[in-house]
């Protein structure tokens, strides 16, 4: 969530911004130690958790530099103070203002008692996790607990000054707390657990979770790879470290020596992806997906460098989640394959193209975290790219020697793009002008590259077959390397043409006669694609701008309900679930269509019936391609494109329990990249894409078009 510095309360305006969760808090409030500013202070905080009372009950005992005599400290909305010992306080707008009762210059300490109930309310499976968190800040259950940093469950101070912590957490047995920073021990005694963390040096404000937890643990060389998992994931727990201290070697050959004394995998008991600096916090349903140890897992981990370790100054844009995803979602994908990598730029821009281009489009120098698809699409998608076309400018020799550079130089430091910038400059060669183009055309402005190619010929030269043509700029312009490939019969060939102006010309010897010519043909550039180069997908429904949302006549009661959590998961859940008469009546020549059932009247099933073959749809059974078939599933979602119109079906089949219906609608929302999905039972059984019809940037030079 961005954060609203607007709020009366302190706290209520706080999110998790970034990954660190509110790193930036300390730039909210003035000095207020007089000259004891930027000396440590340092909290002994004890707190209990009490699961039935949904209640936090806590002791900070605070140690202030030596001649404080003023402190801030601000406490969640509700929460109950029970004693001031060591200062006296006035309680104004939900920050005590504590005035200490001995100002000479020995240290001073003051200890708060405190309580407070816990209980924001969450979704186990939400339709949509576009809001990452559900917004919840802090909430206790019967055994576990949520404490996200911003939410109040110790005393925040409010004064500029670095903090040291050591954390007691008292919980019933066999429910052990995570946190930041170093642990001392996790003990059980009676009925109760006590789990001690030390914290040397926060990020900034500090989040804390617990539960009842199997506890694992590995060294990586010196480093602590732990996971906390509830008894019934707990079998997972190998594969996690095996992946946890891969994923750490490999960064440290990539970026240099890992930063903190732990990484530990924590699992919530609700849907989550955090990361925090030496920890992630993933939910239970997420933790037994196959593929998470070697994807998710891999992009929190590398934010331990990135984010956790080099802080994010996101007064210029947040870089962290572009340059995260890159050395970890996308590398990984390279590592594997040229093909995979292409691939993968080619998704990063639909998803762009589809989700944000527009007037939900926004410069990456206003991103701070993402919210919804569209700023997900710039600040992780249109980031990452920027990081991929500077490594192509200045190879990768120079790239990832910068990046080494920066981590050395600014770890636990607030860095910005112009950090960055400033080492690919001098690391590739690059001169002043250059670079400040360079950041400008693509962090402070919105928008993606528009290309077109014109006039491609075949001309003879020297006797050899030139093969001519233009390269062709929309405004805004951009300066950029644009490639472009020409193939004959045998080889292919390759050259990178300068556009900085309306035009530019290209001229590429061959051999042999030329068969095709492509401009960006692996996709290289973060360019707007053409309607012809984006397939059908759960993503283009996502970024429909206008849905007919339509529910099948006859449809149980419930399906009603269901749609709508639906249509919340695909990013329409303002949208307004039409009866089949009402579309029949409408005028909607100009709108998407998605269906809910197999339509019964004349209009749907007609709109159906003009894919042809390429589905058969009954309530019965359906068939799309060789591969989509209600042989092997109960439940399709199939995206279709027809005259660049959408035509999409979310079609269980006769009979299915409504339970399956809705375990698989929640589903749809994570294939995005998908237009064709067959479900059993909740499970998929099926996916696959639709063909694209082709690219204006490919030329045929042997038709001549």
């Amino acid at each position: 969530m961005v954060t609203d510095f607007r709020h009366t309360h302190p706290l209520r305006g706080l999110r998790p911004i970034f990954i660190v969760a509110m790193a930036g808090l300390w730039t909210l409030f003035p000095a207020a130690f007089d000259s004891a500013a930027q000396q440590t202070l340092h909290h002994e905080l004890e707190v209990e958790i009490l699961h039935d009372a949904k209640t936090l009950r806590g002791i900070d005992t605070i140690h202030l530099p030596r001649g404080s005599s003023r402190l801030r400290v601000a406490f969640r909305p509700g929460v109950r103070i029970l004693e001031v010992e060591g200062a006296t306080y006035t309680n104004r707008d939900g920050v005590l203002h504590l005035n200490i009762e001995t100002a000479d210059s020995s240290p001073n300490t003051v200890v708060l008692r405190y309580e407070g109930v816990f209980d924001d309310p969450f979704e186990a499976e939400p339709f949509s996790m576009d809001n990452p968190g559900q917004g919840v800040m802090g909430t206790i259950t019967q055994d576990a607990a949520f404490f996200l940093a911003g939410s109040g469950w110790y005393p925040l101070i409010l004064e500029d000054t670095s903090e040291t912590f050591r954390v007691s957490v008292t919980a019933p047995k066999g429910v052990y707390a995570v946190m930041e920073g170093r642990l001392e021990t996790h003990a059980d005694k009676a009925d109760k657990s006590l789990s001690i963390w030390s914290v040397a040096r926060p990020s900034g404000p500090l989040a804390m979770f617990a539960g009842r937890y199997v506890v694992n643990e590995r060294m990586h060389d010196k480093v602590r790879i732990a996971t906390y998992f509830f008894p019934s994931n707990a079998g997972l727990s190998k594969r996690y470290l095996d992946a946890a201290q891969r994923h750490i070697g490999r960064y440290e050959e990539l970026h240099g020596p890992y930063p903190f004394s732990k990484f530990a995998v924590v699992e919530n008991f609700f849907p989550t992806g955090y990361g925090f600096p030496s920890y992630t916090l993933l939910g239970s349903r997420v933790l037994r997906l196959p593929f998470i140890p070697d994807t998710s897992l891999r992009h929190e981990v590398a934010h331990c460098w990135w984010g956790n370790g080099v802080f994010v100054d996101a007064t210029g844009g947040n870089w962290c989640e572009g340059l995260t995803t890159y050395v970890a979602d996308y590398l990984s994908k390279e590592e594997h394959s040229f093909e995979e990598a292409r691939g993968y730029r080619l998704r990063t821009l639909e998803k762009y193209a589809l989700l944000a281009a527009g007037a939900q489009d926004f410069p990456l120098s206003t991103f701070r975290s993402r919210y919804n698809p569209a700023s997900q699409a710039v600040g992780y998608g249109k980031a990452m790219f920027v990081f991929h076309m500077m490594r192509l400018r200045i190879g990768d020799a120079a790239f990832w020697t910068a990046l080494r550079d920066i981590y050395a130089e600014r770890l636990y430091k607030r860095t910005s793009w112009a950090h960055f910038m400033d080492a690919f400059a001098e690391h590739g060669g690059l001169g002043r002008d250059e670079v400040r183009t360079f950041h400008d055309q693509w962090i402070t402005r919105p928008g993606a590259l528009q290309l077109a190619m014109h006039k491609t010929q075949v001309v003879s030269a020297a006797g050899r077959s030139q093969v001519e043509g233009i390269l062709i700029q929309k405004s805004p312009r951009y300066n950029v390397l644009v490639p472009v490939e020409v193939t004959d019969a045998t080889v292919s060939r390759r050259e990178n043409v300068t556009l900085d102006d309306a035009t530019a010309t290209f001229s590429i010897q061959m051999q042999e006669a030329p068969r095709t010519v492509a401009a960006d043909p692996d996709f290289d550039v973060f360019r707007l694609l053409y309607p012809e180069e984006i397939p059908a997908t759960v993503n283009a429904v996502k970024g429909s701008s206008a849905l007919a949302a339509v529910l099948s006549e006859e449809s149980p009661a419930a399906w009603a309900e269901i749609f709508r959590g639906l249509l919340m998961g695909l990013n329409h859940g303002g949208t307004t679930v039409w009866s089949e008469s009402r579309f029949a009546a409408e005028d909607t020549a100009g709108e998407d269509v998605l269906f809910f059932g197999m339509p019964k009247r004349e209009k749907g099933r007609n709109l159906l019936s003009e894919l042809g073959d390429a589905a058969v749809l009954s309530t019965g059974a359906f068939q799309v391609g060789e591969d989509i078939s209600s042989r092997n599933a109960d439940t399709l979602f199939a995206v279709f494109k027809k005259n660049q119109r959408l035509v999409a079906v979310f079609l269980p089949v006769e009979g299915t329990d409504l339970e399956t219906v809705v375990r698989t609608a929640r589903k749809i929302t994570h294939y995005g990249r998908y237009g064709r999905l067959s479900f059993k039972d909740g499970v998929n059984t099926g996916k696959g894409v639709g063909e694209v019809s082709g690219s204006p940037l490919v030329v045929n030079l042997e038709k001549g078009s």
